[in-house]
């Protein structure tokens, strides 16, 4: 019992941050749906989000970069120069997507979309992209808590930050601000909040431990470490645009969008606690498998529980209607999204177990080799339901399910290649 007691102090703070930062954007999209023309404002949001959060999330293994490289002062500068140059990179191609004639050439292609619509995309990515270099400084000093089981300031720097953003949000809301500055705003002192707290909880908190044996990582390691978990990442956050951008040639396709943007966020809140399990085994070690194998099942059964739960009861009227405040038209749509996934955690929980195993190992080529499965599964999924004129809330977002899988099996496989105790250790 004290393991699990061990393992849950560990994994909480890492869980609560991920559902702070997708309780925000609950919070984003309840604003967005109280606007006049909310399916509009929900699709351009979802659209110009989604290219920020393909170019973000490329970072998103960040941390777990920094636990295992950050050991030395000298590896400690080193990882955080390679951080903000990544943060710069991709930062500069949203610029560039939203601030060139060429760059929005391709938003129009991929997503069928022109005039206004593509303006206000547009202007989007030109006021958010310095969020995606705030995020990898952010995940710099997230990484460095997580290495001294400081998790706890992980969470509060999110909390912060996300109700910084939010403060921001509602103020802009009830003052009458457009939907973009009220969003923009609220996105900006979001990363801005949750940056500067992490930084200063590292400043007031780390502790630098004594490292035996340890050899300083080179550019080269770090380089080598990073991009196939750096494609990992653009790969989960390729998945929205991809399904978007089949979606946009269906008909009524800002009302479907606009209803997978929302439902998918609200599904992502178990998704992005669960994806926390990636890294119970690279910071906690491969001893005692079976006790960190009963922990992830009893987690897992109670997030699935808890989704079907208010899926699938009245809580689905308070939730989707009254705190998000979906018209009827939305509120069916969202619904079908969120019924299709509702099992998806458990598939989630054991990929993201089979990630640390091979983080632990720094395999990370099978990581990467998974999440371009399920990016083919993706495609693959969409044409064929596009094809056959099928592509609608219920389709679209089961072939995230079925790529999830598909995801989960290369993983598994690629695990099992290891000559490690991956599934019956049980020692100390």
């Amino acid at each position: 019992m004290h393991l699990y007691r061990r393992y849950w102090a560990f994994y909480w703070p890492l869980a609560l941050t991920a559902c702070i930062l997708l309780f925000g954007m609950q919070i984003f999209n309840a604003v967005l749906a109280r606007y006049p023309d909310a399916e509009r404002e929900l699709a351009v949001f979802a659209y110009a989000t989604s290219i920020i959060q393909f170019l973000e999330v490329a970072t998103a293994f960040m941390p777990q970069m920094v636990m295992v490289y950050g050991r030395s002062a000298t590896a400690r500068y080193r990882v955080l120069r390679f951080c903000m140059l990544a943060g710069l990179l991709f930062s500069g191609f949203a610029l560039f997507l939203g601030g060139t004639s060429l760059g929005r050439s391709w938003i129009t292609a991929v997503y069928q979309v022109e005039g206004e619509l593509l303006d206000d995309i547009s202007l989007y990515l030109l006021c958010l992209f310095p969020t995606i270099l705030l995020r990898s400084c952010f995940h710099y000093f997230a990484g460095l808590l997580t290495q001294n089981d400081r998790t706890r300031w992980v969470s509060a720097s999110a909390f912060i930050g996300v109700a910084l953003g939010v403060i921001f949000c509602l103020y802009g809301y009830y003052s009458g601000w457009e939907a973009i500055p009220t969003l923009v705003s609220a996105q900006l002192s979001a990363s801005l909040g949750m940056l500067f707290c992490a930084a200063l909880a590292y400043r007031c908190y780390y502790k630098a431990e004594l490292e035996t044996g340890f050899e300083e990582p080179s550019y080269s390691d770090l380089f080598r470490y990073f991009w196939p978990v750096s494609l990992t990442g653009m790969s989960f956050g390729l998945g929205r645009p991809l399904i978007y951008a089949f979606v946009s040639r269906t008909p009524d396709a800002l009302l479907t969008i606009a209803a997978l943007r929302v439902g998918l966020d609200f599904f992502m809140i178990s998704q992005m606690a669960l994806n926390q399990f990636r890294s119970l085994i690279p910071s906690l070690g491969l001893d005692n498998l079976r006790e960190k194998q009963r922990f992830i099942a009893y987690v897992t059964t109670a997030f699935t529980l808890l989704m079907a739960i208010v899926i699938f009861s009245p809580l689905d009227q308070l939730v989707l209607r009254q705190l998000l405040g979906l018209n009827e038209v939305l509120y069916i749509q969202v619904k079908q999204t969120l019924v299709v996934v509702v099992a998806t955690p458990v598939i989630l929980a054991v990929r993201n177990y089979f990630h640390g195993i091979l983080l632990v190992h720094k395999r990370t080529k099978g990581i990467a080799l998974g999440s371009a499965c399920r990016i083919l599964t993706i495609f693959g999924c969409c044409w064929l339901f596009l094809m056959a004129g099928v592509l609608n809330g219920w389709t679209a977002p089961l072939s995230m399910v079925l790529a999830f899988f598909v995801e989960t099996a290369v993983v598994y496989f690629m695990a099992r290649k290891l000559n490690s105790p991956l599934m019956n250790h049980s020692g100390s």
